[in-house]
């Protein structure tokens, strides 16, 4: 007589292996150690199955069963989104294909060096992560880094090309205008009005990969309400034994985020709680100079051209050194008014004359005029 036995989640073998979620005691199932092409799953389907269970109980709906699909009522708009959430789930295959590197990814991160020249330090840390994955056959993995470093330095941009290098996705997040570090992180308590799920764990959830880059962007500024202390939620992600099991407050389900690849950048550091520090590997972003920065200045000239259609020739030597007196964000604005000063004036390259004037109205240097009616008639 065949048997079918339940796994610890409460699903039968078959089904256990169709949501991926079978007995670690089982050999090549998804609680043995990834392999090369394999997926993880994201979220616990029992979970799901128990917190429909409870919902539907709460409901008045003692015989209610997932599986019978219900209707779904409740005392509450909340939790009635909740529990459709929840009952989609069930729906939702929980596994994410587990990004492996390989010969191909590492030489187009290799591209990096000369398009982020500041950034050469964190690159060779990731190549090394990458070498390290290829050479196990483990997923793509790298401890919390911190880039820490001037404004307008391109740390932002720097975290763009990285993903596109890896060919993972990117979640980016700002915290310098973040106003819930809990609705970030781990979402809200059901019993909030207007809760949902973490941003985080949605994009995840949304996502097809189990290693995505998840950008915290000016993570100095995470400053929210009185009330909250935002680096505690910061925690749960950032803290391995946190992460492989975050519980999303909204759903009350366990989440796995510990393949996320953790990227902050911020300007200055000192402002961190020591206990955040320590959890990131903190990587000085120098300014770029010399010829790293004549570089810089010629790809964003490059960019910038190639957004207006290509219509203005490539700067010459002049020019570029010219600009490249400044970060790259002035360097763009700069160059972005240079090409209206060429136009006006018929041409199609740009002089220095030109970057002297946009550099003149980047600066903001205009007239005060008198506040009121009356003007001076004194010259």
């Amino acid at each position: 007589m065949n048997m079918t036995t339940k796994t610890r989640h409460g699903a039968s073998d078959d089904e256990a292996e169709q949501i991926g979620f079978a007995d670690s005691t089982k050999p090549g199932t998804s609680d043995a150690k990834p392999i090369p092409g394999s997926t993880v799953a994201i979220f616990d389907p029992g979970a799901v199955k128990t917190q429909l269970r409870l919902g539907a109980c709460t409901a008045d709906e003692p015989d209610a069963s997932w599986n019978d699909q219900p209707a779904i009522t409740s005392s509450s708009p909340e939790e009635q989104s909740r529990l459709e959430r929840l009952r989609a789930l069930i729906f939702t295959d929980p596994r994410r294909r587990l990004l492996h590197a390989d010969t191909a990814m590492r030489n187009t991160l290799a591209f990096l060096r000369d398009e982020c020249p500041a950034f050469i330090a964190v690159i060779d840390l990731i190549d090394r992560a990458l070498a390290l994955s290829h050479l196990s056959g483990t997923g793509i993995a790298f401890p919390p880094i911190l880039l820490c470093g001037a404004p307008g330095i391109g740390k932002t941009h720097f975290s763009r090309r990285l993903a596109d290098a890896l060919g993972t996705e990117q979640h980016q997040f700002s915290c310098g205008t973040n106003s819930d570090a809990q609705a970030l992180i781990a979402g809200h308590p059901p019993s909030w009005k207007g809760a949902r799920m973490g941003s985080i764990t949605e994009a995840l959830l949304g996502g097809a990969i189990a290693n995505p880059l998840i950008v915290l962007d000016e993570v100095d500024k995470f400053v929210t309400h009185a009330s909250e202390k935002p680096y505690n939620s910061l925690l749960a992600l950032i803290e391995p034994e946190n992460a492989v099991a975050l519980v999303d407050e909204y759903l009350r389900i366990p989440f796995d985020l510990s393949h996320c690849l953790i990227l902050a950048t911020a300007n200055d550091v000192d402002v961190l709680p020591e206990f955040i520090r320590d959890r990131f590997l903190i990587v000085d972003v120098p300014a770029p100079s010399g010829a790293g920065l004549l570089a810089v200045t010629r790809r964003i000239a490059r960019t910038i051209i190639a957004g207006h259609g290509n219509a203005f020739a490539e700067p010459d030597e002049t020019v570029i050194t010219r600009l490249a007196r400044a970060h790259p964000r002035r360097i763009r604005r700069v160059l972005t008014l240079s090409l209206g000063y060429a136009a006006a004036a018929g041409r199609n390259h740009l002089i220095v004359a030109d970057i002297d004037a946009a550099e003149q109205m980047a600066a903001g240097t205009r007239t005060a005029m008198p506040i009121g009616f009356i003007r001076s008639t004194e010259a």
